[in-house]
């Protein structure tokens, strides 16, 4: 794979909840951090800004400030973050952001949701493969525990 190919992450999973319910997974703090396993300082809202901290064993501790830019329920909700692990060497004011899409389409009695993370193109050479891989494998991780988590607390 090439750096230019390295610009865009999608994955997509169908969930057996409707769109309202998996909204509610995402938009209401206490069950983001329950299923996305992360304490998070700060209301979730439109133009507002929180840290989230991992609660997940492998990177427990783990920092990064969110950006909550776009909130249209139950169908697009989307934040900007720093991609990857933290690197203390990285001066996070300085590197570019890369945006996070979930987009939620009714399907059936259940939701097709999608998430795409964009902006990799603008992270440095020496930081993109590895921020690109790590979320890549991420993601795919990620979108299960938010659909077993929506299922059950359906």
């Amino acid at each position: 794979m090439t750096f230019t190919e390295m610009s865009r992450i999608d994955r997509s999973i169908e969930i057996n909840a409707p769109p309202e319910r998996v909204w509610r997974a995402l938009t209401k703090r206490e069950e983001l951090s329950a299923w996305f396993q992360m304490g998070i300082e700060g209301e979730i809202a439109e133009g507002s800004e929180v840290w989230m901290t991992t609660t997940h064993p492998d990177y427990k501790g783990m920092r990064f400030q969110v950006k909550f830019l776009e909130m249209r329920p139950p169908t697009l909700f989307v934040w900007e973050w720093h991609p990857g692990a933290v690197d203390p060497n990285v001066d996070y004011t300085k590197e570019p952001r890369t945006k996070v899409t979930f987009t939620l389409q009714p399907n059936g009695a259940g939701t097709h949701l999608t998430v795409s993370e964009t902006g990799f193109d603008a992270i440095t050479l020496e930081r993109r493969a590895k921020v690109y891989k790590d979320n890549t494998q991420g993601w795919a991780e990620v979108v299960v525990w938010l659909r077993d988590y929506a299922e059950k607390a359906h």
